[in-house]
C-alpha cells in the first residue's frame, strides 16, 4: 500500500470517527479492525494514541480554517448556545452558528465545552467569548471589525 493510499484510509477512518461521534477507542475494536482488514488485508488502521494525537489534530486544524474562510464570506452570523447535561451528569455548553451562504442556511458547532459554573447568562456570554473560534479570526481574514449589537 503506497504511503498516499494509507493516509487516504487514515483521513477516512477519522471522518467516520469524528462525523459519526464514535470514541477514538472505536479504532481498536477487533471488530472494527476485522472489517478493514477484510476491506484492505494491506491496511492497518491507527491506534487510539494516533488519533488522539495526530489525526484529530490535523482535522481540527483543516476544518477550523475552512469555517473561519467560510465564516469570513458571510455579511451577519447569529450564535446560539445550548447547555446541556450528559448521563454522568456533566455539563456541557455548545456554540452554535448559523448563516447563510448563496441563500442556503448553514451552521456550524464551534464549541463544546464542559462547564463548571452555574449556566448563568454571563457564564455563557463568557464561554461563548472564548470560544475557539474568535470574532478577530474571522473579522481579520477581511480586515474588517465586527460590531456587537
Amino acid at each position: 500500500m503506497t504511503v498516499e493510499k494509507r493516509e487516504e484510509c487514515h483521513r477516512k477512518v477519522t471522518a467516520f470517527v469524528v462525523k459519526r461521534m464514535h470514541p477514538f477507542s472505536e479504532v481498536e475494536a477487533p471488530t472494527f479492525r476485522d472489517m478493514l482488514f477484510t476491506l484492505n488485508p494491506n491496511y492497518t488502521p491507527p491506534t487510539r494514541e494516533c488519533m488522539t494525537n495526530q489525526l484529530i489534530p490535523s482535522w481540527y486544524k483543516i476544518e477550523k480554517s475552512n469555517i473561519i474562510t467560510e465564516l469570513s464570506e458571510v455579511s451577519y452570523v447569529a450564535l446560539t448556545s445550548d447547555g446541556w447535561t450528559s448521563i454522568a451528569q456533566d455539563h456541557y455548553l455548545t456554540v452554535t452558528a448559523h448563516y447563510l451562504v448563496e441563500g442556503k442556511m448553514r451552521q456550524k458547532v464551534l464549541q463544546t465545552k464542559a462547564v463548571y459554573k452555574a449556566q448563568t447568562g454571563i457564564v455563557i456570554a463568557e464561554e461563548i467569548a472564548g470560544s475557539h473560534i474568535t470574532h478577530t479570526e474571522i473579522a481579520g481574514s477581511r480586515g474588517v471589525q465586527l460590531g456587537r449589537s
